[in-house]
């Protein structure tokens, strides 16, 4: 993938934007572990130009210290949507991009051709509380996050940092995490069921048979609440399945965005 800086709202914001492919545009919005080129993006970029901008306060991207809450990220992103250009658009998001991709598509459904939610974060039944990764031990973690902990996908993830060259990653993910603070802690509900009748858009919801960051239940609520939307489950995988199963994940994307 290639990376590219992007000036959003003159320059308030300067982005971190990965790009790949050449077919139609398709925006990819990243989970709250960050932005991670793997198979399923590739896979993507096949037949689409992906675009994936790291979210402010992520990565290079910067101007987080303007976003106070979600309201304000949903704004950003009509501006980030706007100075690229993007109408019309299939928008894929994981996990926290997820969550962020289902308020888009309710503040303006028109924009967006198909809507691709895979372990969306956004509502919250106390029956099946999402879990406080906050403070979770990092072992805790690695066992919520997926079906296989000890897996190649698991280990690029999740490892500890082991030498002083690694600092800088180890640094990054825990900047990751305050950032995620802000639209998740203490639960991640920001009222989405109150406007989410609006997300008119065509709507596939992925999720890991073994995500135990946010329980499976969830996708069915999501279900319920979305008008047009189906749920897949994905065998053997967690909270990231695009990662964990990536073909499976891949063929499921792909078969709708091409229906």
């Amino acid at each position: 993938m290639e990376r590219d800086m992007l000036s959003v709202r003159g320059g308030a914001f300067n982005i971190d934007v990965w790009e790949a492919g050449s077919g139609e545009p398709l925006l990819y919005l990243h989970g709250w572990p960050g932005l991670q080129p793997d198979a399923f993006l590739d896979g993507l970029a096949a037949d689409h130009h992906v675009i994936a901008p790291l979210h402010p306060g992520y990565g290079r991207s910067t101007g987080d210290e303007h976003l106070q809450d979600l309201q304000d990220l949903v704004f950003y992103y009509l501006d980030f949507l706007d100075a690229k250009g993007l109408r019309n658009i299939p928008l894929v998001g994981h996990s926290l991009g997820a969550m962020f991709a289902a308020e888009l598509a309710a503040v303006q459904p028109e924009r967006f051709s198909k809507l691709v939610l895979i372990a969306p974060f956004g509502l919250f039944n106390s029956d099946y509380p999402v879990v406080d990764f906050f403070v979770s031990s990092p072992d805790e973690l690695k066992a919520a996050m997926w079906a296989d902990p000890s897996s190649e996908a698991a280990r690029a993830v999740t490892q500890v940092p082991q030498t002083e060259g690694d600092v800088a990653v180890l640094l990054e993910r825990v900047k990751s995490l305050r950032v995620a603070a802000k639209y998740l802690w203490p639960i991640p509900n920001r009222g989405l069921t109150k406007r989410i009748h609006r997300v008119t858009t065509p709507t596939l919801l992925l999720w890991g048979d073994a995500d135990g960051i946010i329980p499976q239940a969830y996708g069915r609520d999501f279900v319920k609440l979305l008008p047009n939307a189906r749920l897949e489950v994905i065998a053997n995988a967690g909270h990231l399945p695009q990662s964990e199963q990536p073909e499976e994940a891949l063929r499921l994307v792909s078969t709708f965005l091409e229906s």
